[in-house]
């Protein structure tokens, strides 16, 4: 059974496999010494006493949406499960949302000690039941008079580890919006932080039900491992993997309700067509298996980790502008936009010299729009007279800029006369 212990379990683990990591990594020698915390924000000293420091904190849970299945690791070894003959109160799945935050007096040690973090939670992205078994030994040793200890003594702490089974440890990225608003309500100052989701974490209920016995194949949780984006438009999005290919596959995109049946699929890599109408910007990615429907079970589903990718819109330009002589120059640049910019996303125009030597540099945000377009005109004013490259960022994803044979830059320009 899963307990009230799986919560605390794996912020233990998490909290051990950071501290691990620092002492057995070079870093540690350059930043100094190093605490590592499971702390809400406002319990750590900042100011002339702040330390370089690393900080877990849990700041939110929320449903899994598989509610109704245990992790891969627990499945595998359960191929005759006790299931309930009505699911009328299955499993409490959860994802455990942390803000993972870095602190330092000294110029850098906070930004090291971040991505020395982000780095290492990004080698690991599943916490196996071996890691989580050794982990938690580990935390119940170091300090035997802790809470999280004296819990795990009442436990077999193997017990807990196989019922924990597999956790996936994805990062999700928030707009500058989202993190504003986060920081604001913990109500402390802002430092360095990368948000993190664990997925999933199972509480049994304590209470007794009638079960019976049904044959389940293991179900095998599908890994994402990189997305290619397409080469141009009309080819294929490439996801590759493991255990990519099941009964029926599909692929869910962030903020498309329609799930999209790929064009082809094996067990190591996925092809799938976007969407016609995707906006630019940045897009989580998951594999979705479905199978046919177990007597006493409802549907089965699974989804892998969500693997982030960014849609670059590609653009022309054409420049519109007016002044003469040693005066800076006024007028408007219109943008050409593929893929449309939705009417809400955000777009910024930047110019930036055609030159080795000059570090002219301007930026300029499109106005308010009422409806999605292809085509933009933006306002540019107190510009110096020369040739610029064009790009512009929607809701942050870039423009790229085109290279010739010599591999420099060449497009898109323009000539402010």
């Amino acid at each position: 059974m899963s307990n009230a212990l799986s919560i605390a379990a794996v912020t233990a683990v998490l909290k051990d496999l950071v501290e691990n990591g620092l002492v057995k990594d070079a870093i540690a020698a350059s930043v100094g010494d190093v605490v590592v915390t499971a702390l809400p924000p406002d319990r750590i000293t900042q100011g002339t006493d702040e330390r370089a420091q690393l900080n877990l904190f849990l700041y939110q849970v929320t449903q899994n949406r598989n509610v109704d299945w245990v992790s891969q690791d627990f499945r595998s070894k359960q191929p005759r499960q006790i299931v309930e003959s009505r699911l009328t109160n299955p499993p409490l799945a959860l994802d455990l949302h942390y803000l993972l935050t870095a602190y330092g007096a000294k110029d850098f040690q906070a930004e090291l000690l971040l991505g020395y973090a982000m780095q290492l939670l990004h080698d690991t992205p599943v916490f196996s039941r071996e890691l989580i078994e050794v982990s938690l030994k580990n935390a119940a040793k170091v300090n035997t008079s802790s809470v999280l200890s004296q819990a795990l003594t009442t436990v077999s702490v193997s017990n807990v580890a196989e019922n924990i089974g597999q956790i996936k440890i994805s990062p999700e990225f928030f707009s500058m919006e989202d993190t504003s608003k986060l920081w604001s309500s913990l109500q402390t100052p802002y430092r360095p932080s990368a948000a993190y989701q664990a997925s999933m974490v199972l509480i049994d209920s304590r209470n007794s039900h009638k079960t019976v016995d049904v044959d389940i194949e293991p179900f095998l949780e599908p890994v994402i491992e990189q997305v290619t984006l397409p080469c141009e438009p009309g080819k294929a999005l490439i996801i590759r993997g493991q255990r990519l290919q099941s009964d029926i596959t599909r692929v869910r995109l962030q903020g498309i309700e329609k799930l999209l049946e790929p064009e082809a699929f094996q067990d190591t890599h996925i092809s799938v067509l976007l969407p016609p109408n995707l906006q630019a910007g940045v897009y989580g990615v998951q594999v979705v298996h479905f199978k046919m429907p177990v007597s006493g079970m409802s549907h089965q589903e699974v989804a892998s980790n969500i693997a982030a990718f960014v849609l670059h819109p590609t653009i022309t330009a054409i420049a519109n502008i007016q002044g003469q002589g040693s005066d800076s120059r006024s007028g408007e640049i219109t943008l050409y936009f593929n893929p449309k910019v939705g009417k809400t996303q955000r777009v910024v125009l930047l110019l930036n010299e055609v030159s080795n030597y000059a570090d002219k540099r301007y930026s300029f945000a499109a106005a308010t729009r009422t409806d999605d377009t292809n085509a933009i005109t933006i306002l540019v004013e107190n510009i110096q007279p020369g040739t610029y490259f064009v790009r512009v960022q929607v809701d942050g994803a870039e423009s790229p800029l085109s290279k010739n044979l010599a591999g420099e830059y060449k497009e898109p320009q323009v000539i402010i006369p």
